[in-house]
């Protein structure tokens, strides 16, 4: 359904910036074999979804979306409210989604933790390519934007509730993540199913954010308010998202604030 090649060209259009794309991509391409290795063991010994290259490479994309969008509404980002320039949020954004779930490989408790502890140094390299004066500030904020992506810890910027946001969209057919078991038969696995297609779109001046869902059976309903729901909520942006679900129902279209 998707390709590495194509979410990297859509994220060196959404970057808009050739230094900081050169360094993503290079990363990407460097630390490929963590991604990997984080997919085999979900998929193998947690025997769960996707949580590999693709999945990174999503987030990043929606995140970097989600980033623009705000931007044209006018909302600062965190770093933009420290009085740093707005390349710090495309760097905290982009790196924190590409490293957010590397996690994964040690534990898929608390992975966000650890997450943090594996990209620390990677961080730190790159924030050197890029801050001399504030490194250390840059490096936080994007390790922050990491630790936050799970909905159970509540979002302290703006860049990581981007993350935590754009993460919890990806749950297509077949990419929920909505942890389940790929063998067993439940309202778990029927709703990680029942989704065709997200899209993140503009909104309104109330909620900027829309996120439009697709989905050929209700039961998605579940996966919808078992995880991006409760992303949101844990983000800074809630009360400016709506989703419009179309349930494949008779047409019904359903939307709601969160």
């Amino acid at each position: 359904m998707y390709t590495e090649e194509e979410l990297l060209r859509e994220i060196r259009e959404l970057l808009d910036d050739d230094r900081l794309f050169e360094a993503y991509e290079r990363a990407f391409r460097e630390y490929h074999y963590y991604f990997d290795t984080t997919n085999y063991i979900v998929l193998n010994v947690y025997q769960f979804n996707d949580h590999g290259p693709i999945h990174v490479l999503l987030t990043t994309r929606r995140a970097l979306e989600l980033l623009s969008i705000i931007k044209k509404f006018g909302i600062q980002t965190t770093a933009e409210k420290l009085g740093k320039p707005l390349w710090w949020s495309k760097f905290i954004v982009a790196f924190g989604a590409l490293f957010h779930d590397i996690g994964n490989m040690i534990h898929r408790i608390n992975h966000y933790e650890f997450s943090v502890f594996l990209a620390e140094p990677i961080i730190e390299k790159l924030v050197n390519e890029f801050e001399k004066r504030d490194p250390l500030l840059l490096k936080a904020l994007t390790l922050n934007a990491i630790y936050t992506h799970d909905e159970h810890v509540p979002c302290t910027t703006i860049e990581g509730s981007l993350i935590t946001i754009a993460d919890g969209c990806d749950m297509e057919a077949g990419r929920s993540r909505l942890v389940h078991k790929k063998d067993k038969v439940d309202i778990h696995a029927v709703s990680a199913m029942a989704i065709d297609r997200v899209e993140i779109r503009e909104g309104d001046d109330n909620q900027p954010i829309l996120i439009e869902i697709w989905m050929k059976h209700p039961a998605g309903i579940f996966q919808v308010d078992e995880i991006l729901t409760k992303k949101v909520k844990s983000s800074l942006l809630s009360g400016k998202v709506r989703l419009r679900i179309y349930t494949g129902k008779d047409g019904e279209v359903l939307e709601k604030v969160i």
